[in-house]
């Protein structure tokens, strides 16, 4: 399957919400790390979904290409990742999250995400991923006004 399938703007976005409503379900079905898993990744979603916007590309490929031609992101590096905290930093909005006392310490507990709960048996519990679910929900809104 070719990343360039699902990599568009729209695509991206639409999957941001769908994977927080996804999520909300899971966390419903007590499903939690489940429903933790499909809140980090409606995070990266809508952080690819912003990067597209700001340097105004309608697939990932592009804003990869455009991201090295500018000098932003190293040749050897790719956007099709799942480190939120990279994908922050491309924002250029790091900083500005950074000095906001609180937010940046919930930014930090989402950032402890990993693509690697989608395979994990681990059922995590039930505070967890209330927990998770609403930081998320707090930095998926700062992101939207902020970036």
């Amino acid at each position: 399957m070719s990343h360039d399938l699902y990599s568009g703007v729209s695509e991206q976005s639409k999957a941001s919400a769908h994977r927080l409503d996804d999520a909300r379900v899971l966390l419903n079905a007590e499903r939690w790390r489940g429903a933790m898993y499909m809140a980090g990744y409606a995070v990266e979603c809508l952080l690819k979904t912003k990067l597209m916007q700001v340097y105004g590309c309608r697939t990932l490929r592009e804003l990869e290409d455009e991201l090295q031609r500018r000098g932003v992101l190293d040749e050897h590096a790719t956007v099709f990742t799942h480190q939120l905290e990279l994908l922050l930093r491309l924002t250029q909005r790091s900083d500005q999250l950074r000095q906001h006392r609180t937010l940046w310490p919930q930014f930090t507990l989402v950032n402890r995400w990993l693509p690697a709960w989608r395979y994990t048996a681990d059922m995590a519990n039930r505070q967890d991923a209330e927990d998770f679910l609403e930081v998320v929900a707090q930095i998926m809104h700062w992101i939207e006004n902020n970036v």
